[in-house]
């Protein structure tokens, strides 16, 4: 398995590829003789695969970017890898040369291609603008001012997942999209074909032509429209019936580029309900159409077969805060953003771009709307508000000299956005001049102002975007024009996120791109007081040097026309430029970065001192603190033994005082009852015991003076019951003699 490090030198390699040279060599003539300044997407990305169209052979080409290692190049090809190419090989695409046609390593015997042709069925005669995958990748359509291509792509199998195992040329089926249509209306033209977001079975394609009409067709019928709309009225017509040409075109009250935005859902009305119980929710996608004067039109698309369903088009919608030239008359292009919240991008002619937030629209005007759709509640028509305007750098900006006369730029061209799904907050323009790089940093901060539902967030005071000059093919207004052929962003695990650029040469240029821009607040005043360094601003610090060093203005890469010739004044001033950029936008950023870092230093190194005085102070506060510690824990000993003396001379001094109280207490009450009680029954059984001691005596004089009888007059039972009353009664006063000893005792 090949590691990302193998991976990574794709970019490098892909202007050696075979495909490259093949691509360079069919269309190297077609690239001089053009000087036009439309810019074109003749090619297209889907994950790793790479799809390019071939004018001059009326083929499409494809190869797997992931077969760009260094280990699956040939070895002719990794001997020069380090080596810049001035020129082509020599070799044409027909040749049986292993470099061109197969994989050949010194030491390998794949043949299999490193790209193959798929070939059209029908062959196109129309001039290409344009090709787009759907998003299964098993359609790719190709489209032009005069007619719409679909190709079937055929099935992958084998190494590489390549076309039908890695033939070299594969016929693909082609499926023309209203052809009578576009055939018999010569003035027609289709100023932009994309695929439906909301085709389930990715098999529909929206349109809009010259004669202000918004379709959708089904490539399964692909005679018809399944849908046409007029944007200026919004009538539904079931017939394709183009307009004749009027000076709407001249004023540019047509429009001239269109984007889809997030889905949304209607729902039925109350009374449709109790009309058509079977009436459920349906899912149009909102459609923002920009004509050439910069009015944005509203208008919604769905995919159901609910012919019912029908939403007047909104707009122009308004746009705030107004402006005298409505923020343009020269409206070439527009995209909306992924965003939680619609964000719209509008570019101009004039190479400016304006960054809008779709506010919702006021209720007042439901009540209007809803009178035109019967069943369903039609969306409230939005506004828009304009965040900030940009303004793109198509020339080069020249320093200026002592002497030297100005000359005003006033070279325009359409400026086409493409969208970055990498990243949200990033979108990419291509113009006949080069390719700028628009990123949003304040994004996420008015997306999080516009979710808020508490009001306790406010809107940022410093919105600014980021805009980057990545190539520059007209570095001089002199130069000719050398316009973009294509622009694509690769979004595959393995190859890194990669912009993609052709340029007018068939040469591509290979970027890599970041994940996202971050907010970095900029940094507040320098000053000297520590306090204040430490509290102005609670972001890190690495974030603060990212903000010094973030570049305003950039050097691109300089790719220009083939025919380009530069006096030695048009060199010198690009060569000032250049310094001057290096000069102010790294240099003197280094050093300002350089300086934040040292005052950074030297405040590190005073917050290290007293964190150190700090600590030793503690040390010493710490040691006397245990000292003192050591002390109270003796006083708290002396103190807990003098407590418990003094709880015993407590004790003592109570019980004193309680003896000499003069009344008794209860419990001494109880007792003296007791002893009261005890002391009767000891009388009384004093008497008791005299009484049968005086009987004892009476009855012994008796015995004493009875004579005697010759024999026992008693009988020997009787004698054990008198035996044992008066063992009895002995053992009782036996008993009481011990009570009446021991409570002697207690009383005593």
């Amino acid at each position: 398995m090949a590691t990302s490090m193998e991976f990574g030198g794709w970019r490098d390699q892909l202007n050696k590829h075979p495909v490259s040279k093949l691509l360079r060599e069919n269309n190297a003539k077609e690239s001089i003789l053009k000087h036009n300044i439309d810019t074109k997407s003749i090619f297209c990305t889907h994950g790793s695969n790479l799809f390019i169209w071939d004018a001059s052979e009326g083929q499409i080409l494809h190869c797997n970017l992931k077969t760009l290692s260094s280990q699956h190049l040939p070895s002719e090809e990794c001997q020069q890898a380090s080596q810049p190419r001035l020129g082509g090989s020599g070799s044409n695409a027909n040749s049986s040369s292993p470099s061109i046609s197969n994989i050949g390593n010194a030491d390998s015997k794949d043949d299999t291609p490193q790209f193959q042709k798929l070939l059209l069925c029908d062959r196109l005669s129309m001039d290409v603008e344009g090709i787009s995958p759907n998003e299964t990748g098993n359609f790719l359509v190709v489209w032009g001012a005069h007619g719409i291509r679909v190709v079937e792509l055929p099935r992958r199998w084998g190494k590489n997942v390549m076309f039908e195992g890695g033939k070299e040329s594969v016929s693909c089926r082609t499926i023309p999209v209203g052809e009578h249509i576009f055939s018999g209306h010569k003035s027609l033209r289709i100023r932009q074909v994309t695929w439906h977001p909301g085709s389930k079975t990715d098999s529909h394609l929206a349109l809009l032509t010259s004669d202000n009409m918004f379709s959708v067709y089904d490539i399964h019928a692909p005679d018809e429209p399944l849908t046409i709309m007029n944007i200026n009225t919004g009538d539904l017509s079931p017939a394709y019936s183009p307009s004749k040409t009027l000076v709407g075109p001249a004023l540019g009250e047509t429009s001239v580029a269109f984007d889809f935005g997030a889905a949304i859902t209607v729902q039925p009305k109350q009374s449709s309900l109790l009309k058509s119980p079977k009436a459920q929710p349906v899912e149009v996608w909102p459609v923002y159409c920009v004509r050439g004067n910069g009015d944005v039109l509203l208008l919604y698309s769905h995919l159901s077969h609910f012919r019912q369903l029908k939403f007047p088009v909104q707009g122009p919608l308004a746009m705030n805060p107004p402006a005298d030239d409505n923020y343009g008359v020269d409206a070439c292009s527009i995209i909306c953003l992924p965003t939680p919240f619609p964000v719209v991008v509008i570019s101009t002619c004039e190479g400016r771009v304006h960054h809008c937030v779709q506010l919702p629209g006021s209720l007042e005007d439901q009540s209007r709307l809803s009178e035109v759709s019967s069943l369903y509640s039609c969306p409230v028509e939005p506004s828009l508000y304009v965040i900030e305007t940009a303004e793109l750098e198509l020339c080069l900006s020249l320093p200026k000299f002592d002497g030297e006369t100005t000359i005003d730029d006033d070279f325009m061209c359409p400026v086409r956005l493409k969208k970055d799904y990498s990243s949200p907050d990033r979108y990419h323009c291509a113009h006949a001049a080069g390719v700028h790089c628009v990123a949003l940093p304040w994004l996420s901060v008015v997306q999080q102002y516009f979710l808020d539902e508490s009001g306790d967030f406010n809107m940022p005071e410093e919105k600014e975007c980021v805009v980057e000059h990545l190539v520059c093919t007209k570095p001089l207004n002199s130069c000719p024009t050398s316009p973009i052929l294509g622009l694509d962003v690769v979004n595959d695990p393995l190859l890194g996120n990669t912009l993609l650029v052709l340029a007018n040469d068939y040469n591509f240029t290979a970027l890599p791109i970041g994940c996202q821009y971050q907010l970095v607040t900029n940094l507040s005043g320098s000053g000297s007081d520590l306090n204040k360094s430490l509290t102005q601003d609670k972001k890190p610090f690495s974030a603060q040097v990212q903000q010094i060093l973030q570049k305003r203005t950039s050097n691109p890469l300089l790719i220009s026309a083939n025919n380009t010739e530069l006096s030695q004044q048009g060199c010198f001033q690009l060569l000032s430029r250049a310094t001057q950029i290096l000069r102010e936008e790294y240099i003197q950023r280094q050093d300002h970065a350089r300086q934040e870092i040292d005052r950074r230093i030297s405040i590190l190194k005073q917050l290290k001192q007293q964190h150190l005085s700090d600590m030793k102070q503690l040390s010493e506060s710490r040691q006397s603190l245990k000292e003192h510690a050591h002390s109270i824990a003796e006083k708290l000993e002396a103190c807990h033994e003098n407590h418990e003396k003094l709880l015993k001379r407590v004790e003592a001094v109570l019980r004193k005082v309680q003896n000499r109280i003069p009344t008794l207490s209860e419990a001494e009450r109880q007792m003296l009852k007791e002893l009261k009680k005890i002391k009767e029954n000891m009388e009384m059984y004093e008497r008791h015991i005299e009484q049968v001691r005086v009987k004892q005596e009476v009855q012994d004089t008796k015995m004493t003076k009875t004579p005697r009888v010759g024999g026992p007059t008693l009988k020997k039972r009787q004698l054990l019951q008198i035996h044992d009353v008066l063992k009895e009664e002995g053992n009782d006063i036996e008993d009481l003699k011990k009570d009446i000893d021991r409570l002697n005792l207690a009383v005593t």
